[in-house]
């Protein structure tokens, strides 16, 4: 599995995705990608994980903003103010991935919403995600080994 786009998403953002409990990534306009992207902590200079964009939802309006918190976690208080009302559009994540050892990178000068990765972070990043996709779909994998597969080098 090819990865060579990454997305740089802020704190607290990029954790409550690493941990599951961010299932939409607000942005402000929609994205024709489908499929894997790395994840990046804006500022670290590294991918730390990845997930799978399987659609972009409908603009939202404030109050639909609200019922969905769950889902985006942005704060109530956040939306009402009007503070995120350009960052109404859900992208809708699955299978968040989240790698032991981040990956470097180089950010190019330019990139906004998308980051496309030189050949040797994106090969890097690609043999992480596809030894973590092969472990979990492993039936007999403990949540340990599934882990170790992460601290396994490569061949």
């Amino acid at each position: 599995m090819e990865v060579s786009r990454v997305l740089v998403v802020a704190e607290p953002w990029i954790d409550y995705i690493l941990d599951g409990s961010k299932t939409w990534e607000m942005r402000a306009n929609a994205t024709t990608h489908r499929g894997w992207f790395g994840l990046i902590r804006k500022g670290s200079g590294a991918v730390c994980g990845a997930a799978r964009l399987v659609g972009v939802g409908s603009t939202l309006t404030p109050s639909e903003m609200l019922n969905a918190e769950h889902k985006h976690r942005i704060p109530a208080e956040e939306t009402r103010s009007g503070r995120v009302a350009k960052w109404n559009t859900p992208w809708l994540l699955e299978d968040v991935c989240v790698f032991e050892e981040p990956v470097p990178y180089r950010h190019r000068s330019g990139a906004v919403t998308w980051v496309t990765l030189d050949s040797e972070a994106a090969a890097a990043v690609s043999a992480k995600l596809s030894r973590l996709v092969a472990a979990l779909h492993e039936p007999r994998a403990s949540a340990r080994e599934r882990r170790d597969v992460e601290m396994t080098p490569s061949p």
